[in-house]
């Protein structure tokens, strides 16, 4: 059962998916084309879920689940997966990389490989006030407070000693 996500309970269960280069026109569409019909259907154990995607900055993929309506299981997330993968697989853009790190710089947003970034923290090219999107996060009301944060508030801070 597909809903706005605006209108998704906050408390809902996210999943994100980045790219590291910006979604086209053509992206899009395939990418709303293919998530609507999959929201649409979207089950498990043969009852609907309340679930909704939304794109975010013409790079992430972000899925939601109100699992208060009906839980969801580990087949139904698998789904989710291959969604994601024939998404993937059609705009040739790999959604499932989480070795690359994406960042605002002003107001562009980029992405780097990890080890190119610790590489570049070690040598003091990124400051602790960077902004780094962070893809870990999984609830909506976490997508609306910490999805941008500070590099020294999330988990790349490690890094950073």
């Amino acid at each position: 059962m597909k809903v706005d996500f605006e209108n998704i309970s906050n408390k809902s269960r996210i999943w994100i998916y980045q790219s590291n280069d910006e979604f086209n026109k053509s992206d899009i569409k395939i990418i709303n084309e293919k998530s609507d019909e999959f929201i649409e259907n979207w089950k498990a154990h043969n009852k609907d879920l309340k679930s909704a995607y939304t794109i975010l900055h013409n790079r992430f993929i972000v899925i939601a689940i109100d699992e208060d309506f009906n839980p969801i299981g580990g087949c139904s997330i698998d789904y989710s997966l291959r969604l994601i993968k024939d998404i993937s697989n059609t705009i040739n853009k790999n959604l499932l990389d989480r070795m690359t790190i994406i960042y605002r710089d002003n107001t562009l947003i980029n992405s780097i490989s990890l080890n190119e970034f610790k590489s570049q923290i070690k040598n003091g090219l990124f400051s602790n006030d960077i902004l780094i999107f962070d893809t870990t996060i999984n609830s909506k009301q976490d997508l609306l407070d910490k999805f941008e944060v500070k590099l020294s508030n999330s988990w790349l801070s490690k890094f950073m000693r």
